[in-house]
């Protein structure tokens, strides 16, 4: 379902285009990605080719047309407008049709939910310029999710992501919530658990080792905090897995 003019989060979806010519316009920001086949696309007056790993972007309000000579899949985005205001990304959303690389067009192919961190890396490679400049903090903002992710155990403060985006914290505080719908602390909170709850699952290693690898101060901290979450211990809860019998080891 495409977005609507009140949609508050992006949405993502994989569409086929017919083989006549139609033509709309929205009030939201699209951006469109060709996967398979082609879709001839005309966009206030110029002529694209959706066509497979080119990326095209439809401003909001402008009128386009669009024919499929042939069997197509193309991944559309749809961005509302506050959204896409609130991270300042209305100018790359005006930057001309580019070709991606074969690992944001990887990223993009899994790209079935719009899931904020999944969503807000692929954008961060998708909307860079050519050449990284170092203005543009939102697109900072959106290549610093993954790095967090793939080091969960690192003491992160938020200052230093605000000071990494070139924001005042404040500021950086209500970017990250518009673009993830959590504020910085929580969506940290989370990952850590998720992380967490993978590692009891398919790994052998005790709880405190868990707790260290997620960046929970001690097992103490993480049992607490995990309790407040699910209402019951990590201990019990990986006991209650169906690989835990196998994966893991008592711990102590």
């Amino acid at each position: 379902m495409p977005a609507t003019d009140t949609q508050a989060s992006p949405l993502v979806a994989v569409r086929s285009y017919p083989d006549r010519v139609l033509s709309d316009r929205h009030g939201y920001h699209q951006l469109l990605l060709g996967l398979e086949g082609c879709v001839e696309l005309e966009v206030s007056g110029r002529s694209r080719r959706v066509a497979p790993g080119v990326l095209v972007p439809i401003p909001s309000g402008d009128t386009h047309h669009y024919l499929a000579p042939r069997d197509n899949r193309t991944l559309v985005v749809d961005l509302p407008v506050a959204w896409c205001e609130s991270l300042a990304l209305e100018e790359v959303l005006t930057r001309d049709a580019r070709r991606l690389s074969p690992v944001l067009m990887n990223q993009a192919r899994r790209l079935r939910e719009a899931d904020p961190t999944a969503l807000a890396a692929w954008l961060g490679g998708a909307l860079s310029p050519p050449s990284k400049t170092v203005g543009e903090p939102r697109l900072r903002l959106l290549h610093l999710l993954p790095e967090i992710e793939a080091d969960l155990a690192r003491r992160w403060r938020v200052r230093d992501w605000a000071a990494r985006c070139h924001m005042a914290e404040a500021a950086f505080a209500r970017q990250f919530r518009a673009l993830t719908g959590r504020s910085p602390h929580a969506w940290l909170l989370e990952r850590r658990l998720e992380r967490a709850e993978t590692l009891m699952v398919e790994s052998s290693a005790s709880l405190t080792e868990i707790a260290l690898a997620c960046g929970f101060g001690d097992a103490a901290h993480f049992s607490r905090t995990f309790r407040d979450r699910h209402g019951l211990s990590p201990r019990f809860w990986r006991q209650t897995q169906p690989l835990a019998s196998s994966a893991s080891k008592p711990s102590r």
